[in-house]
């Protein structure tokens, strides 16, 4: 092993511990990749930039422009409408109908808007039938998770794995290449849900309501007793605070001294900064209290003087969100969101004794913001990396724009398919046209944009080069054929698929496929069989993030929305990540012989 394959191998444990912690961002991790290569002079300048000149780069940005014009011009709203009715008539076909249609559209377009607006419609119809949202929400991402290894651009990972596949000589991916297999994966997905997955779901509930609930949810703020406030003078247990508006007392800071749980007993002086915690409807009454102060960040003034025609929204923050890892100190809530202020933070590990100022953001949290409610719908539209859970409002059905960008993805598809023209030239002329119509502006297209994604990507594909040109793929896939001599490939693609799979619950699933891809591809080499099956196991692998709530950003938006716990997508999830490793074990072989 020489300077460089070990170098190269230090890197890859490294990014493979970043992505996984995310003590720092999952786009800085992949910069940090490249910075590395380049510096220890195991990639040149121009092959450590090579990523983000990749084509499955620039196809990936273009589905998400795609994605967002449909979004932008209501094209699902007469689905949404449709499935609407039709569940309101007969639960149980609704419920069929709208986890097969979730499935379909994310087999074309991104998930994320396509569950986003679905969650609504369940939480409205469930409302409506006095049922429980919860065994819906967890399925519905599940299923987009089903629909997107139907085709070829389904989910960027699949476009991953293709250009990995063409860049090594081998064949890319065909359009429907994957739909025969993916077609058995979502039936049996189904299948599971239905007579095992639906009772390990959370039961019904005959309490309030999922929309009912998010807006009697438990948050956290900091208040400031000012000069003359009532609570002065008074013990935590007789405070109006207490009394009047049931807000609970969970910690007292003094100068610098702070009192966790304080007793019943502890009097309130001027100046405390307490924080508290309560519901929505206690946030509002605590804006108006007097000489008291919401403060949740030091020298913010957190809400408009007059306080009149506030609206709040519970905003969850997504996997790739650039809150996530930030501390709320470290946060410029005016410059990021405008008007709307900030309020406080619920977050999915539970309340922690800590100033917020100190409390460091984790996707899955939500904050509470306020913001005057004309502009409500901007902040529902200018953050596509946060996703507002108290929003239920459709978008407006705008008949041009949502045909032409029907069309154009339409086309898209069907161009990329009969091979008229490349995927990625396909995707581009799409996203052209759709600002040449109007249907969406340069300015909205670059928003639509996952930067972080396309980052990740470039830092990705750059250490997978450097994996080839050192020669450490090469080793490592020695090794792995060195340990499975005695097996057959079956069982190494088996190994493969677990590993993948594993991976991709705790690390991003488009790092899974750039990272795994050269190896796998280097050791069916020196195998002496096709790599084709290995390809396809990491790629359906990378998209069967069922376990874990952050596995995946619809998970995580279901997460929150369903007030769900960790152990209740392991539960669910547990059973259908062994399902699906034993049917890509099984079948795999047989749709992609070796």
């Amino acid at each position: 092993m020489n300077v460089e394959i070990l170098l190269t191998i230090i890197i890859l444990v490294g990014a493979i511990l970043l992505f996984a912690t995310e003590v720092v961002a999952i786009d800085v991790t992949a910069m940090f990749v490249i910075a590395a290569l380049v510096l220890t002079g195991i990639l040149t300048p121009a092959e450590g930039l090579a990523g983000f000149s990749n084509t499955a780069v620039a196809t990936v940005a273009a589905m998400f422009v795609l994605s967002s014009a449909v979004d932008k011009s209501g094209a699902l709203h007469p689905v949404m409408t449709l499935l609407e009715r039709l569940f309101r008539r007969n639960y149980w076909i609704g419920a069929g109908v709208m986890l097969a249609s979730v499935s379909f559209f994310s087999a074309f377009i991104n998930n994320t808007p396509v569950v986003a607006l679905f969650i609504p419609v369940v939480i409205s119809c469930c409302r409506n039938l006095k049922a429980s949202p919860e065994k819906l929400l967890i399925p519905i991402s599940y299923a987009s998770l089903f629909g997107g290894v139907c085709t070829l651009v389904g989910t960027s990972t699949n476009i991953l794995a293709s250009e990995m596949a063409a860049k090594n000589g081998l064949a890319p991916f065909g359009m429907f290449e994957m739909t025969p297999l993916g077609l058995i994966f979502l039936s049996a997905g189904f299948l599971y849900l239905l007579f095992v997955g639906w009772p390990l779901l959370p039961g019904y509930k005959k309490g309030p309501t999922l929309e009912e609930k998010f807006h009697l949810g438990e948050y956290v703020t900091n208040v400031v007793l000012q000069s003359g406030a009532p609570s002065i003078g008074k013990t935590v247990k007789t405070s109006p605070l207490v009394t009047e508006l049931g807000v609970e007392i969970i910690q007292v800071q003094r100068g610098n001294q702070r009192f966790f749980a304080p007793s019943e007993d502890f009097t309130l002086q001027e100046g405390d900064v307490l924080k508290v915690k309560g519901d929505v409807e206690q946030m509002r009454k605590l804006q108006k209290r007097n000489r008291v102060l919401v403060q949740p960040l030091p020298n913010q003034e957190t809400l408009p003087k007059s306080g009149i025609g506030l609206a709040l929204h519970e905003v969850v923050v997504l996997p790739e969100s650039d809150l996530a890892g930030k501390r709320l100190s470290e946060i410029d809530f005016e410059a990021k969101f405008g008007n709307a202020v900030f309020l406080g933070v619920r977050g999915r590990k539970g309340l922690e004794h800590r100033l917020l100022s100190d409390w460091k953001l984790s996707a899955g949290d939500c904050l509470l913001l306020g913001s005057p409610k004309d502009q409500s719908e901007l902040l529902h539209r200018k953050y596509p990396d946060l996703f507002v859970i108290s929003h239920t409002d459709y978008t407006d059905f705008l008949r041009r724009e949502a045909l032409i960008s029907a069309s154009v993805i339409a086309s898209v598809i069907i161009v990329a398919t009969l091979e008229i023209l490349p995927i990625v030239t396909a995707s581009l002329l799409g996203c052209l046209v759709l600002i040449i119509t109007r249907v969406i502006t340069p300015e909205e297209a670059y928003r639509s944009i996952s930067w972080k994604v396309i980052m990740l990507l470039a830092g990705s594909l750059s250490l997978g080069l450097a994996l080839e040109k050192t020669g450490a793929a090469r080793l490592m896939a020695e090794q792995i054929q060195a340990l499975g001599d005695a097996v057959s490939p079956v069982i190494v693609l088996s190994a493969v698929y677990l590993f993948a799979s594993l991976l991709t619950e705790v690390m991003s699933n488009n790092a899974t496929v750039v990272l795994l891809a050269p190896i796998v591809i280097a050791m069916a080499e020196s195998m002496g069989v096709s790599a084709r099956p290995f390809l396809m196991a990491i790629t359906f692998a990378a998209s069967a993030s069922f376990m874990t709530p952050i596995g995946y950003q619809t998970n995580t938006m279901v997460y929150a929305a369903g007030d769900y716990t960790f152990r209740d997508f392991f539960r669910v999830g547990t059973p259908l990540n062994l399902l699906f490793w034993i049917l890509a074990s099984l079948l795999i072989p047989v749709f992609f012989p070796f």
